[in-house]
């Protein structure tokens, strides 16, 4: 058969013993009235038992203040109170200390939530709340004198803890550590606070700007070596439509990207020592089409990559730049002279070995030399120039 609960406490106060004690000790019968499942019925069994300092009951008071005092006699005196229930709301205080001297520790309410307090009588003031399964309330810890107790904590039963600043009345979010050892950090006043910075498990760091459930990441730093170290991450947009827009590395270098989230391609590049590049195509597949040199506000181009697989250079300073070299996917590669959108094509190198000589201004070159590999050289007659023996393209800008 189950030992009832008091028979269970009593042999507990027993154990190590080598005298079997007719009294029990007040703090066996103090642990009996403060559980849940004590009950006042077992009292004259604790009498027959201990009749020298054991439990008694009464019941006094009117309508919702009746209530129900159980309190530690010693003999046929009366000692300390213990527990005081309201018999028509439920609700249970729970007192420790002396005779006189009871201070309230605890208050159960019916509906399972609990308060707990510290201080001496007349100034207990709330330390901690308990809901009766975590989800509403958790676990309520606060600070401050009587009268001026303030929320700091609050433990949920997943695990996560909420932190709060503030006087009375005013508490507000300010920190979150999350069950999953997320972080996030708060600021605004009570009901409208909102989400300003949060810390992943992994070192990351996000910077949010918006009000409160309007919150966008517009920052993302990175801290650990495994997951891009020293890399900054900017964005824009609307709360979910965040878009990556910036990057900047430990290196110094700067990627600049566009397109919709999770789209956003890498459209430019610019390195610590003025190299600037340009990008085209769709995210994964960006190729070099631009290639700058030179201080900040005087980067000039010095190369552009096309879809075709044509590569130019370029000489000159900023807005000046010319076309002095072009290479082809085939091999050929073309050389120009002249100032720029008036570059002629003046030699062409093949594959081969050959070269090809020319002469005459833009887009009416015409060959006057052929260089070949065995040593021969061929001179184009007058006759034959512009027959279309030209390998000229017009250079792209």
């Amino acid at each position: 058969m189950r030992l009832l609960l008091i028979e269970r406490l009593i042999a507990g106060s027993f154990v190590g013993s080598s005298i079997i004690r007719p009294t029990l000790c007040e703090a066996t019968l103090r642990a009996y009235a403060a559980d849940r499942r004590a009950t006042a019925d077992h009292f004259p069994w604790l009498a027959r038992v201990s009749p020298a300092l054991c439990l008694s009951a009464t019941v006094e008071g009117a309508g919702e203040q009746r209530a129900e005092t159980w309190a530690l006699r010693r003999g046929n005196e009366r000692g300390a109170d213990l527990r005081l229930r309201f018999l028509r709301s439920g609700l249970v205080r729970h007192f420790e200390g002396g005779r006189g001297a009871e201070r309230l520790v605890r208050l159960e309410f019916a509906d399972g939530v609990v308060h707990h307090y510290e201080g001496e009588r007349g100034a207990e003031r709330l330390v901690r709340k308990e809901s009766p399964d975590g989800t509403v309330q958790g676990q309520c810890y606060y600070e401050g004198e009587r009268g001026a107790v303030r929320l700091v904590r609050v433990v949920l039963a997943e695990g996560s803890m909420q932190y709060y600043e503030g006087e009375r009345g005013a508490e507000r979010l300010v920190r979150a550590d999350l069950a999953d050892g997320k972080v996030q950090h708060f600021e605004g006043e009570r009901g409208a606070e909102r989400t300003v910075r949060g810390v992943r498990a992994d070192g990351a760091v996000l910077y949010f700007e918006g009000e409160q459930g309007a919150e966008r990441v517009v920052r993302e730093e990175y801290a650990s070596a495994e997951i891009a170290n020293g890399e900054v991450h900017f964005y824009e947009g609307e709360r979910g439509a965040e878009r990556l827009v910036r990057v900047e590395f430990a290196s110094g270098e700067v990627q600049y990207y566009e397109g919709e989230r999770d789209g956003e391609r890498v459209v430019r590049a610019e390195f610590p020592d003025g190299i600037v590049q340009y990008y085209e195509g769709e995210q994964g597949a960006e190729r070099l089409v631009k290639h700058f040199e030179g201080e900040r506000g005087a980067e000039r181009v010095v190369r552009g990559e096309f879809a075709d697989g044509e590569v130019q250079h370029y000489e000159g300073e900023r807005d000046g730049e010319r076309v002095v070299r072009a290479e082809f996917p085939d091999g050929i590669v073309q050389y120009y002279e002249g100032e720029q959108g008036a570059e002629r094509l003046v030699r062409a190198e093949f594959p081969d070995g050959s070269v090809q000589h020319f002469e005459g201004e833009r887009g009416a070159e015409r060959l006057v030399r052929a260089e070949f590999p065995d040593g021969a050289v061929q001179h184009t007659r007058e006759s034959e120039m512009g027959s279309g023996w030209c390998a000229s393209t017009p250079p792209r800008v």
